[in-house]
């Protein structure tokens, strides 16, 4: 493949990921790397596009060839401990991280990687300083997020389960809310494979399809919100207040049984 058709793929493969068509990226990348040639930058598109597709465990192998055949990308390297982050190697994640940023110094990604990993494991001044770097550096991506108090988020999550017809508050009798910053490690491992730990709620218990009239002595459901990454998903006061909505709603639904195919349905995916 010459540089022009490599600069050709990159941009239509780059411009499916911006638009968020994670899925239509995957395909042109492996098209292209099946049909034109085994090249880094396309196999680092790969990689970023099955990150992006909720895929962190696909995506680790096509971004460690990347870096073994370029070992000086910093962004490839920031992709990888993305990739390993969200499939909950945190050890392997930090290690990456690192490399990376002795690569980039600048590099936003990896800023934000390293904070994250840091307030995973309690280190509140380092996530302070490495998370405000990655904002100076980029903005647009790495907006300040938007703070609630704990007693401010829960009623904003209670307000939202309020507001549901009476039928399904009935329904979730008996299910617990719990807020937390960001999902505990026992909770991610309690999948296979492994929940990211960039979730924003999470329902824990069998939805009432899966339930038998007759059970008795199981664990009561719960419903668990993620208030830091809830508040870094969103730049407004009202923003945040609609994604808890939303979440709210997204969980449960999964106790009502309904699939991604029935929350996409009702705008909730």
């Amino acid at each position: 493949m010459d540089d022009e058709q490599l600069d050709k793929l990159w941009d239509e493969i780059w411009t499916l990921l911006e638009e968020g068509e994670s899925e239509e990226a995957v395909a042109k990348a492996l098209h292209a790397l099946n049909e034109e040639g085994d090249e880094p930058e396309i196999r680092f598109l790969l990689g970023v596009a099955l990150l992006d597709a909720g895929e962190p465990e696909a995506a680790i192998p096509e971004l460690e060839q990347t870096t073994d055949e370029i070992p000086d990308w910093a962004e490839a390297h920031a992709a990888l401990g993305w990739a390993r982050f969200r499939a909950c190697d945190f050890e392997a994640a930090a290690e990456t991280a690192d490399l990376a940023l002795r690569l980039g110094p600048k590099l936003a990604d990896a800023h934000e990687l390293r904070g994250l990993i840091a307030e995973r494991a309690g280190d509140d001044l380092r996530t302070r300083r490495e998370l405000a770097l990655a904002r100076r550096l980029d903005p647009e991506r790495y907006p300040k997020p938007v703070e609630m108090s704990e007693a401010e988020f829960l009623d904003v999550a209670q307000a939202a389960v309020a507001e549901l017809d009476e039928e399904i508050r009935e329904v979730l009798d008996g299910t617990s809310l719990f807020v937390q910053p960001f999902p505990a490690d026992e909770l991610l491992a309690d999948s296979d494979p492994p929940l990211d730990p960039q979730i924003l709620g999470l329902f824990v218990g069998r939805s009432l399809l899966d339930r038998s009239v007759s059970e008795s002595g199981t664990m009561p459901n719960a419903m668990y919100l993620f208030q830091r990454n809830l508040e870094r998903s969103a730049t407004t006061r009202q923003e945040l207040e609609d994604e808890i909505r939303i979440t709210v709603l997204h969980e449960i639904g999964h106790h009502l049984g309904w699939d991604e195919d029935d929350l996409e349905a009702r705008g909730l995916a």
